[in-house]
């Protein structure tokens, strides 16, 4: 028997999310909820899937849901449907709040109910394509740069974009954030469009992370510094190039180009694994509150610094 999934948010990401759900034999998509009734029936229609605008019709008659709705009502809208017994796919970031975000983790660990969030880098093919090289990386550098879109401008580019960097980054270090420092201003939306972020690591690493909203220039990359060994991960055009020390003066370069995926499909394929396996998900809540944590660290040193 099909899972039954409830789409939470008609928009950009909704659309992508219901794409791939309706590609699903083992899925149901049984209601998309948007607030504007137009979008939800648009959508749905498309899919041959009942419509809603408020999503509280669906509680407790769904094994999951995935939220794909503005940030301020992803603490709302997964609380509920957490305390009915589903099963949560929340789109970064988890909430809007760290208060929102611990309270969700603890929800869903106390109801045994599935968390998963919606960071996709890390299944981004060249990053699970560099991930067996780096070991102990000392210095990590990060750049997202996208065009203006208008969308998500209800956030700061920090939960925006850069907040994919942090979650790669706090995957990778095997340490505690030590110190945080950062700047970042606002150009064409009332919240910050570019920011940058050093923070250092008790461990000794540190990582150094750049967003830009409002690009002439898409760009998506990481690079990994680490003994003897630099892994430069093109994160936008799969590929990855590998700098080894050989000996004095002398390093070797491999390249790799990495396998097509598709991340979101792949997401949540394992999210509808992980609901009938009752395993542990690929990006847990927990995953997503360390990186809103990380994120609003980065956010109040920008706001205390304008203010100065």
């Amino acid at each position: 028997m099909p899972l039954r999934i409830v789409l939470v948010g008609a928009g950009h990401m909704g659309k992508i999310h219901a794409d791939k759900l309706a590609s699903f034999s083992d899925v149901d998509i049984v209601g998309v909820v948007d607030v504007d009734a137009a979008m939800a029936r648009d959508l749905a229609q498309k899919y041959e899937a009942p419509w809603f605008e408020d999503y509280k019709a669906l509680l407790g008659h769904a094994e999951g849901v995935v939220i794909a709705s503005p940030t301020e009502t992803h603490h709302r809208i997964a609380k509920d449907f957490l305390e009915t017994g589903s099963h949560v796919f929340i789109e970064k970031p988890i909430a809007r709040t760290q208060e929102e975000g611990t309270e969700l983790v603890d929800l869903a660990k106390s109801a045994n109910r599935i968390l998963q969030i919606g960071h996709l880098e890390r299944l981004n093919p060249a990053f699970t394509a560099a991930a067996p090289f780096i070991k102990n990386p000392v210095l990590l550098e990060t750049r997202r740069a996208s065009e203006f879109t208008g969308r998500s401008v209800d956030i700061d580019v920090v939960l925006d974009l850069m907040i994919h960097d942090i979650d790669l980054v706090l995957s990778l270090v095997n340490g505690e954030v030590k110190k945080v420092r950062a700047q970042g201003f606002s150009l064409v939306t009332e919240n910050l469009d570019v920011a940058s972020a050093q923070v250092e690591f008790t461990n000794g690493c540190t990582a150094n992370l750049t967003a830009n909203r409002i690009s002439a220039v898409k760009e998506r990359s990481l690079r990994i510094f680490q003994q003897d060994e630099c892994i430069f991960v093109d994160l936008l055009n799969g590929r990855v190039t590998n700098m080894v020390k050989e000996g004095e003066g002398s390093v070797e370069i491999k390249e790799h180009t990495a396998d097509k995926l598709d991340a979101v499909k792949h997401e949540l394929m394992a999210f509808v694994r992980s609901i009938t396996t009752m395993s542990d998900p690929i990006v847990k809540g927990e995953d997503g509150l360390k990186a809103l944590v990380l994120a609003h660290q980065i956010k109040t040193y920008i706001a205390e610094k304008q203010l100065r």
